[in-house]
């Protein structure tokens, strides 16, 4: 996609996207789209809606996921995270736990990825 043929408004909000560190992405996607919802197979059905039309976001998130994963944050932060941010009470309300649900997540994303027609 050639950017230049965007509006400044729209060039700005990508590249503001795009800066965001990994703790910041999931902590937005924790915020925006796992807070609200009751379970796993509603943010499912979610993901699969965006996806009929762009997977882009949820490569993002995804890449988000497993770059907090790969390098976690000190003990006590991701429990946190995925409990306040991502209003979740786990069975395992330890950093342990948010990393479990957060890998499941991620295999949901990879899942929705996959099976998507349009790629971008």
């Amino acid at each position: 996609m050639d950017m230049s043929a965007l509006p400044d408004p729209m060039r700005a909000r990508i590249a503001a996207v795009n800066a965001q560190s990994a703790m910041e992405t999931l902590q937005k996607f924790l915020l925006t789209d796992i807070s609200d919802i009751g379970g796993l197979d509603e943010l499912e059905a979610d993901l699969r809606s965006v996806a009929r039309t762009s997977t882009r976001s949820h490569e993002r998130k995804l890449a988000a996921i497993e770059a907090v994963l790969a390098d976690p944050p000190p003990a006590g932060q991701l429990a946190q995270l995925v409990a306040w941010s991502g209003n979740r009470s786990l069975d395992d309300p330890s950093d342990a736990g948010a990393a479990a649900f957060l890998r499941e997540v991620a295999e949901l994303l990879r899942t929705v990825i996959a099976e998507a027609t349009p790629r971008r």
